[in-house]
């Protein structure tokens, strides 16, 4: 058997975020790995945890301590039952080590910056399947993480039936 794995998944609350995650469930975790949910705020207050954490993100925050009204207050987490549910099963269900931390700022440096500090062996994160045009318009957050990290990224993308509903 192979020694800890560590895998970062990509979240922003968005159904193909969501989705991700749960592929990644289904897919390629195992017992004792380790994952920690990548958490990118890209809205700011002055004096909130973003001036306090800045550059390095939050510490690591352990799967127990996501549900804690004040952790989530204090971390501008939006309450998230999906993503509550799926982290419990990876961590019960699983038996993986689910932490999370938390940046603030443009989510294409912030991911690039978690996976080269944390380092994690691969990156799991949704794409919002958005055709040539907008892409071009709006940048693609994947295709620079895939270019711009040292380890493996597998981009999810949504069912068909679901673009729909996220574009």
């Amino acid at each position: 058997m192979a020694g800890v794995r560590y895998f970062g998944v990509a979240l922003d609350y968005s159904p193909s975020s969501k989705y991700a995650l749960k592929w990644a469930i289904d897919n390629i975790f195992r017992a004792d790995d380790v994952v920690i949910l990548l958490f990118v705020n890209t809205e700011s207050v002055d004096g909130d945890q973003s001036a306090l954490w800045g550059e390095e993100g939050s510490p690591l925050v352990p799967f127990e301590g996501l549900s804690d009204p004040n952790l989530q207050r204090h971390y501008q987490l939006k309450p998230d039952e999906e993503i509550t549910r799926y982290a419990e099963e990876a961590s019960t269900v699983k038996k993986v080590k689910v932490m999370a931390k938390f940046y603030w700022g443009d989510p294409k440096d912030k991911l690039v910056k978690a996976v080269v500090e944390t380092p994690l062996d691969a990156l799991v994160m949704g794409s919002r399947g958005y055709g040539t045009f907008a892409r071009t318009l709006l940048g693609s957050v994947s295709n620079y993480v895939v270019n711009s990290v040292p380890c493996p990224v597998t981009v999810v993308k949504l069912p068909p039936s679901s673009y729909e509903a996220e574009l």
